[in-house]
């Protein structure tokens, strides 16, 4: 069964300028607008819903990790045809929301920041069972094949394992460095997780959680504390990290993790989307307010275009 967090791309890219409060949409071939949605706060992380038709959307509120002002409390469903906001999703307390995941039974996934706990939610009910994992999670991915969910803490130097049929913390995987940006392959037997102050990332197998390889980010080397992200391209030949404040981003060949490109980015990189060729991919570069085209193959930068101030997650659909 295709894993329904690395599906392929498609004519359309939407994407969340969170300190403009908007969502936005663009044509993928000509970059040109397609409209904009105005939320109700916010909005950070997007994740496509089963059918495809449409976007979950966490509300995180004002501020950043550890510093959250005015935190919020909803996931906002949108429709991709009709480019609104259908409804909102109350998870039930002032949690943060902020990384957004589907597991292969339609669940959708979302981390609780303020809540120390990861969300369980029914989209179509409004459900929403709170799993408590000692700590404040960040960004989630989850492997279908081993029915786990893998919770990234910015504050330990860890990632949370929640069984994702029984809703149960199981176990965590220490991480050297600190835990950032985390992504699962989309065959789901891999799990890359970011290191927090220093250049590299981490490969481990998602069943048994063995450390197969930490790799150096070649041309981002900084120890400053940032984040860092890393996605998988949808057929699974690519790797893709950005480093936040380092103002870079790498490639690497997925089978041999060597890296095969890396480029300087506008600031504040986040996060990737891939485009419906599999042979390009776009990167938010937040503090810039413009997002990138690059091939995967060189990283030979193709294209860019302005967005609303803070744009952070981009999807092709």
């Amino acid at each position: 069964m295709p894993d329904p967090n690395n599906r392929p791309g498609g004519p359309s890219l939407i994407l969340t300028a969170k300190s403009a409060d908007k969502i936005q949409f663009f044509d993928a071939g000509t970059l040109a607008p397609a409209g904009e949605i105005d939320m109700p706060g916010s909005t950070h992380e997007m994740i496509r819903s089963p059918g495809g038709t449409k976007i979950y959307a966490s509300i995180y509120g004002g501020g950043i990790f550890g510093k959250n002002k005015n935190p919020d409390r909803r996931i906002a469903v949108i429709d991709l045809a009709a480019k609104k906001l259908e409804r909102t999703i109350d998870v039930g307390d002032n949690f943060a929301p902020h990384s957004v995941m589907m597991d292969g039974k339609g669940t959708l996934w979302s981390t609780a920041e303020l809540g120390q706990a990861v969300l369980a939610i029914e989209p179509d009910t409004g459900k929403v069972e709170r799993i408590a994992l000692g700590g404040a999670p960040h960004w989630i991915a989850v492997s279908q094949p081993a029915g786990k969910l893998f919770a990234s803490f910015k504050t330990k130097d860890a990632v949370a394992v929640v069984d994702t049929a029984s809703r149960r913390l199981t176990g965590t995987i220490p991480i050297a460095h600190g835990a950032e940006g985390i992504a699962v392959t989309p065959d789901g037997e891999t799990l890359f997780v970011c290191a927090h102050w220093k250049g590299v990332f981490h490969a481990f197998d998602t069943r048994s959680h063995e450390l197969r390889s930490t790799i150096a980010i070649d041309g981002a080397p900084g120890e400053a504390n940032q984040l860092r992200r890393v996605r998988v391209s949808p057929d699974g030949r690519y790797v893709c990290v950005s480093s936040h404040v380092d103002n870079f981003a790498a490639i690497y060949e997925a089978g041999t993790l060597k890296q095969i490109g890396g480029f300087a980015t506008p600031k504040a990189p986040m996060g990737f989307g891939f485009a419906a060729d599999g042979k390009h991919a776009f990167l938010c570069c937040h503090d810039a307010a413009v997002t990138i085209e690059f091939e995967l193959a060189t990283g030979r930068k193709t294209r860019q275009f302005p967005t609303a101030a803070g744009c952070e997650f981009i999807v092709s659909y």
